[in-house]
């Protein structure tokens, strides 16, 4: 060691111990507020994957309820129809215990089938209207015949429709040119 004039530690020294001290105490100080702030922000990510998995029960909860839900009202929905259908299946019951000639059956029969179709009508049901023309949107092909492409000929069973939606497509007979008539 150097000594000065005093016999003290040359100059110089000191102060670059003082110096690594303070940086190494200024750095352990950096060090510890860095894993203070680590812990906050793992604390912040636990609590953010918390809610989300939260978020996600609460949504997987919502669509089975939602799910129960529809599938609740369509029972309800098939309750109510079926429950006016039993008012037709009486009618038809009367019908076949009444000691009738066959014209007074073929009459309450007919009746019955108003009250059918006006009960179908309520729940929105339409008949598909007659069409001269094929529509694949509306009528399924059964047969065809010669005659003019695309032209019915017959209809097999009517068709439905609810609303916009086809209920039961038309069951058809359609026209077709020949090979002879496409040629010449």
């Amino acid at each position: 060691m150097v000594e000065g004039a005093e016999g003290g530690p040359a100059e110089g020294t000191e102060p670059k111990e003082v110096d690594e001290a303070s940086q190494l105490d200024s750095l352990q100080r950096e060090v510890d507020s860095l894993k203070k702030e680590l812990q906050q922000q793992k604390a912040l990510a636990d609590q953010y994957l918390d809610l989300a998995k939260r978020i996600q029960a609460d949504f997987d909860n919502y669509r089975k309820r939602a799910q129960r839900d529809r599938e609740e009202n369509i029972r309800s929905a098939n309750d109510k129809l079926m429950l006016d259908l039993l008012s037709v299946l009486d009618d038809l019951e009367r019908a076949l215990a009444a000691p009738v000639d066959a014209e007074e059956l073929r009459k309450g029969i007919s009746q019955v089938r108003c009250n059918l179709l006006a009960l179908l009508r309520s729940y929105g049901l339409k008949e598909m209207p007659e069409t001269e023309r094929f529509d694949p949107r509306l009528h399924e092909a059964l047969d065809t015949t010669e005659g003019e492409d695309g032209k019915i000929y017959q209809t097999y069973q009517k068709g439905y429709v609810n609303g916009t939606r086809v209920i039961r497509f038309a069951k058809v007979k359609v026209g077709k040119k020949t090979e002879v008539e496409k040629n010449g």
